[in-house]
């Protein structure tokens, strides 16, 4: 097959050299910012290039990566291009917003929303590894007329790619279990890190401010779009959050031992039991 990668940074360039590494398509790659497009050809991280109009067209698999805000027009605008009946995904780390958007749109093509699950906390074309989708999770969100074949087809490649686990859901549930595995995890990093201590922490710190803190580096202008698409599922995980805060609060500021002791042993046994 023909696989388009559209926008070759962190993900994009990183599917890239997946594709490369495990499969046998031929990649075609496409970068607003030429010069990165000419570097990835004369890397091997693409087979071809051109312009939109010249390789859309021959793409059984286009893979959009931009901000979230971008995707559903860069579709729409390039509609026109797409090969009739090939898919059109991405891998945006939300999903309602844009398949919802795209859902009544009358496309002679299938978009099926999809999310690479991986990451770092740089982004950028030199930041990309062949490597960086190895052990991760593949979720696809088809609509509930996509055909089988078509879902199949995008499951299929991540399969062949290496993905180790591949996922299909709805946008909602998705969007919903984001919310709670990864966007929460940044909000509490980026509160955590706030602290007027945070800059002493040298010398006092170890393996737990490592841990809370990593991914408190972040994109910000990537995660503020992430964010507020995606703002009801996230807004009811940063209240449960706050809840279970202040229940811990509650404990230490009137010396309730067995409360405090019963609180974190019960956070213990769910994490033993869910991993």
């Amino acid at each position: 097959m023909n696989i388009l990668i559209v926008g070759l940074g962190l993900i994009g360039a990183s599917l890239a050299k997946t594709l490369k590494k495990n499969t046998n398509h031929t990649v075609y790659g496409w970068n607003r910012t030429q010069t990165v497009t000419k570097r990835a050809l004369e890397e091997g991280v693409i087979d071809k290039t051109g312009t939109l109009e010249e390789i859309v067209p021959k793409a059984d698999v286009t893979i959009v990566n931009f901000y979230p805000e971008a995707i559903p027009q860069f579709i729409k605008d390039n509609r026109h291009l797409f090969k009739k009946n090939s898919i059109v995904t991405d891998s945006c780390g939300i999903k309602t917003k844009i398949c919802r958007e795209l859902e009544n749109e009358n496309f002679d093509f299938y978009f099926i929303g999809a999310h690479p699950m991986a990451g770092r906390e740089v982004s950028g074309y030199d930041n990309s590894l062949a490597t960086l989708f190895d052990n991760a999770s593949f979720i696809c969100t088809p609509y509930e007329n996509t055909p089988r074949n078509k879902t199949d087809a995008l499951v299929g490649l991540a399969q062949e790619m290496g993905f180790a686990r591949t996922v299909v859901t709805n946008p909602e549930h998705h969007d919903e279990m984001i919310a709670f595995t990864s966007q929460i995890a940044h909000v509490l990093a980026c509160s955590y890190v706030l602290s007027p201590l945070a800059p002493q922490h040298a010398g006092y710190s170890a393996g737990s401010y490592r841990d809370v803190s990593r991914v408190a580096r972040i994109n910000a202008e990537m995660w503020t779009e992430l964010f507020i698409d995606n703002k009801d599922a996230l807004v009811r995980e940063i209240d449960d959050l706050v809840s279970n805060l202040m229940k811990f609060k509650y404990c230490i500021v009137n010396g309730d031992g067995p409360e405090l002791k019963a609180l974190m042993e019960k956070g213990n046994r769910i994490k033993e039991e869910i991993g």
